[in-house]
């Protein structure tokens, strides 16, 4: 949306910045000269529903910006230029954050290779009054045109916006760096910016804001996104009933454990069986997240790609607003389970009472296209790699023999992507270092899961991950039923599949890097029964005992490195 055209500064960051403020509801904004505040001022100047105060005393700006915020209960914001300045703002936000005010701190800042360069006014700005505001955040001098930095300017805003304001209210900072000219002005229509509404979960009990809330949804083509999560009984009820609705479609991720329908956990498998201008055509109006990162890079380019004509809302607890999808719209801090059991009533109701609209076919065109998807992927194995020894086939056999009661812990690398696209039937649940994505401690982290789960715990590794973590089979007390099995495909398997680096001559020394792993051995010393296959054959041969009770055991499956990145990439679709 836009609106009418003013002069403003061209210093674009500054200008989203005023923006979201003002959408937020700052009224008043308490300023001190400066030059290298100019696009600031210039930009609040501009915004006729911000009423400027300008002070010349930054001591006594900052206090009577807490004045106005205490007595008025709305967020007031500071504007500065570079040095001491922020400084003198200390007493005040110091008494901002124990009265629990917020106070929107705005410093402007010199361009970063100037700081600590005997340059004027280059002291260390961001984080200089990080033990009295809520939170620190900072904006850089480059990129004023760029789209992308121009959505993270935009959500700086918000997550600012937010913090400030919700929950146990308090100041926060942030910090524009600025370079050189400072006062140009531009002609720029004013634009209605993207604003990230916080819903909590008490206004999640207004029957007012779920009642708007389920309406959206029964009006709208929704896409139900789920990253990692431990097994939520409840919550996958509620899933299981919204997925129900005629315009209702899950991508639950392997690592989600929502385990709420056959295809659901088809993700990669239909986005790359599919052109883009099919799966566009078929792009939500309406995206709700569940639970931390996602593996599927083909899930987040796709959401990104369609961010334009789509919302996102993030439901469940989150330290700070994650926008990977680049559009947020609403942060509803709330537990996942309950809000989706509020919402799906509802929108039946509204469903029901609206009759049949375009979107009564949307669940069930998805379902479709993920049943082919993954047909077609089958029917091309059983083709041309069923018989061809490989991690593909090696792994589409483990998994489809995991015992169901079982958890099952993956290594970052291939194994937790090989499981997302081969795994049809679920354990009891699935696990993997997915916070961080690192390669390091995988087994450790599944031997601590299984002296807490009185059940099989199966880890699936590569080679380099448990080069990183071989000291876990000296772990003390490590209960029998635990199986590990190490994918040996000389070194870092993902090197040879990632378009990054699998075209470089350099891949294989400085990046696949084959470890020197004596597994044999290792079994040997610390006390593990030990097989090794190196074909489909001795893999059923090995399966039929190793999942049984016994002592503690590893298989190593030793595949071809290379042709199983060539197979992956073609069964992925992936040209390089």
């Amino acid at each position: 949306m836009m609106g009418d055209t003013v002069l403003d500064t061209d210093k674009t960051f500054c200008s989203i910045l005023m923006d979201v403020m003002e959408r937020h509801g700052v009224k008043e904004v308490v300023c001190s000269p400066g030059s290298r505040n100019a696009p600031l001022l210039i930009a609040a100047a501009a915004r006729k529903s911000l009423h400027c105060n300008v002070v010349v005393d930054e001591r006594s700006a900052a206090f009577m910006a807490l004045g106005i915020a205490m007595v008025s209960r709305r967020p007031v914001a500071l504007i500065c230029t570079s040095g001491t300045a922020l400084l003198n703002y200390g007493p005040a936000v110091a008494e901002a954050y124990y009265q629990s005010v917020p106070l929107i701190v705005v410093s402007a800042d010199r361009p970063e290779q100037w700081i600590d360069q005997d340059d004027s006014q280059t002291l260390r700005q961001y984080e200089a009054l990080a033990n009295y505001v809520k939170k620190s955040y900072q904006l850089p001098s480059w990129g004023n045109d760029d789209r992308e930095l121009q959505w993270y300017a935009n959500r700086i805003a918000n997550d600012a916006m937010i913090e400030a304001t919700s929950r146990r209210r308090g100041p926060v900072h942030i910090n524009v760096r600025l370079g050189e000219p400072l006062g140009r002005k531009v002609e720029r229509t004013t634009l209605f910016p993207r604003v990230i509404e916080m819903i909590t979960a008490d206004t999640i009990s207004d029957i007012r804001e779920i009642k708007n809330l389920a309406k959206k949804v029964a009006e709208s083509k929704v896409m139900l996104v789920a990253g990692f999560m431990p097994p939520d009984n409840r919550l996958r009820r509620s899933v299981e009933e919204l997925e129900r609705l005629p315009n209702f479609v899950v991508m639950g991720e392997t690592l989600s454990n929502l385990n709420v329908g056959r295809f659901d956990t088809a993700v990669d498998n239909v986005l790359t069986a599919y052109s883009e201008k099919e799966l566009d055509e078929m792009a939500p109006d309406v995206v709700i997240s569940v639970g931390g990162s996602l593996v599927s890079r083909k899930l987040k380019e796709y959401l990104r790609r369609n961010s334009p004509k789509c919302e996102h809302w993030s439901v469940g607890w989150n330290h700070t607003t994650t926008d990977c999808f680049m559009s947020l719209t609403k942060r509803i801090e709330t537990d996942p389970a309950l809000f989706f059991r509020k919402i799906v009533g509802i929108a039946k109701r509204y469903y029901a009472s609206s009759g049949l609209n375009e979107t009564e076919c949307y669940s069930r065109m998805w379902m479709e296209m993920r049943r082919s998807a993954v047909e077609s992927k089958n029917e091309v194995f059983e083709k041309r790699h069923r018989g061809e020894w490989c991690e593909l086939s090696a792994l589409k056999t483990l998994f489809d023999r995991l015992p169901a009661e079982c958890n099952l812990f993956l290594s970052n690398g291939t194994a937790v992507r090989y499981a997302q696209i081969l795994s049809e039937s679920f354990p009891h649940a699935s696990y993997c270092n997915r916070g961080v994505s690192g390669i390091d401690g995988s087994v450790s982290t599944a031997i601590g899961g299984a002296k807490a789960y009185k059940r099989m715990t199966v880890v699936v590794t590569g080679d380099m991950s448990m080069a990183y973590d071989v000291g876990s089979l000296a772990l003390p007390d490590i209960p029998d039923a635990t199986r590990i099995v190490v994918i040996d495909n000389r070194g870092g398997g993902i090197f040879r599949f990632i378009p990054t680096t699998s075209g470089l001559p350099e891949r294989e020394e400085y990046f696949c890097t084959r470890p020197n792993l004596p597994m044999p051995y290792l079994a040997e010393g610390y006390g593990w029964d030990y097989v090794e296959v190196t074909d489909s054959t001795g893999l059923e041969a090995a399966l039929n005992s190793f999942f049984k009770p016994g002592r503690k055991k590893i298989m190593r499956v030793v595949c071809d490195g290379e042709r199983s990145a060539e197979l992956l990439k073609e069964y992925m679709n992936i040209k390089v």
